[in-house]
């Protein structure tokens, strides 16, 4: 991992063959089972802590990072002086995580964050921003 941050052709060779591995990882991504674990788990670990499961206040920020791939996702913050894309979270009060959208670093934080709560309202109707 320290080496190729994971890439699937250097899986362990006594695990899983990585393209069996790789066929089961798109297939959970497109059916949205990696999200149902991931808010399952969120879920528990909210209830271990004596909180409701569904959250009612949420933290939103946005980073922009340095990307050095082309394309279209690829933009300038001219106020962090970054070309690269920017992060938007939106975390719980305990800082787990419930929305993120990657956009071009050009976008403003305003619009940016505006489309992720945008999103996440469905999911987290009683949602209130702290």
């Amino acid at each position: 991992m320290l080496v190729s941050a994971c890439a699937w052709r250097l899986v362990p060779h006594d695990l899983v063959p990585w393209d069996a591995a790789y066929r089961w990882f798109r297939a959970w991504s497109a059916d949205g089972t990696w999200d149902r674990v991931h808010y399952a788990l969120r879920d528990r670990l909210r209830v271990a802590d004596g909180r409701d499961p569904q959250p009612s206040a949420a933290v939103l920020d946005a980073q922009s990072v340095k990307t050095h791939e082309g394309g279209a996702a690829r933009g300038y913050d001219a106020g962090k002086r970054v070309a690269g894309r920017k992060r938007h979270l939106l975390v719980d009060t305990l800082g787990l995580l419930l929305a993120v959208a990657v956009t071009t670093a050009s976008l403003q934080d305003r619009p940016g964050g505006r489309a992720l709560l945008t999103a996440a309202r469905p999911r987290y109707p009683r949602l209130a921003l702290v």
